[in-house]
Formats: C-alpha cells, sequence, structure tokens
C-alpha cells in the first residue's frame, strides 16, 4: 500500500495553495480518490478560505465536518492504513492529510510538510492494506 501511496502522492501537481482547489482538505481528497476510485468531496465545494472556514465552523470542528463526509474515525489510531485520511492536532490548529508509515503528510499553504504519528488525532479507515 504504500507504494500505492507514494504514486498517489506523485501525481498530486504542485501549485499554490488555493481554498477548495489545492488545500489540505482538497490534497487528502485527492490521494483517497485515487486509491479507493470514490471521490468523496464531490459534495463538498467551497471557493474561498472564508467559505472553508464557515463550512468548519458550522460543523464544530476540522474532524466533526470530515466526521459527516467519512463517519465516525476509526477509535485505534494504530491500525489506520497508510493513504486514509487522518487528522493531525497541531499547536497552530487541526490539518487533514493522509497518513504514511509512521507519519502523516500534509499540505499547508507553506507546501507539504510530514508529521510524526503522534500528531495524528483522529483517522478514517478508507484505504485497505
Amino acid at each position: 500500500m504504500q507504494l500505492r501511496v507514494l504514486q498517489a502522492l506523485n501525481k498530486w501537481e504542485k501549485k499554490d495553495f488555493d481554498y477548495g482547489s489545492v488545500d489540505c482538505c482538497q490534497f487528502a481528497g485527492f490521494i483517497v480518490k485515487e486509491l479507493t476510485g470514490k471521490d468523496y468531496l464531490a459534495d463538498f465545494n467551497y471557493n474561498s478560505e472564508e467559505d472553508a472556514y464557515s463550512i468548519i465552523k458550522s460543523n464544530g470542528d476540522l474532524e466533526d465536518t470530515v466526521s459527516t463526509v467519512l463517519g465516525e474515525p476509526t477509535e485505534d489510531i494504530d491500525s489506520i492504513p497508510d493513504g486514509s485520511p487522518v487528522i493531525l492536532k497541531l499547536p497552530s490548529g487541526q490539518l487533514l492529510g493522509v497518513k504514511l508509515s509512521k507519519e502523516a503528510v500534509c499540505l499547508t499553504q507553506k507546501g507539504f510538510i510530514r508529521m510524526p504519528s503522534e500528531y495524528i488525532a483522529a483517522g478514517w479507515i478508507l484505504c485497505h492494506q
């Protein structure tokens, strides 16, 4: 599975960060679609930072928002397979990324980051090994 995740990461076109097309949610959605064939973001439209934060706030936080699309996250963080969407809790806030080995890969306004798995606060098992 790790090879498939890396192949999907390589397909992601590097572009300037843009809410609604090139952000952490769109990135995670792209990877999951590459791995599963399912577009979980088809009905999830926003075009600005204000729109994105309005949607998030209306659901509570980013984890709650993702849960409206993917269902409840797994309680066993260690069982989350590579390529699955994960929420990271950082001092700066929450980010959506994908699990990769003992890390998570996320897209930020400054580019990709890899964070150790201890920052993973929630995850959804959508990609099977």
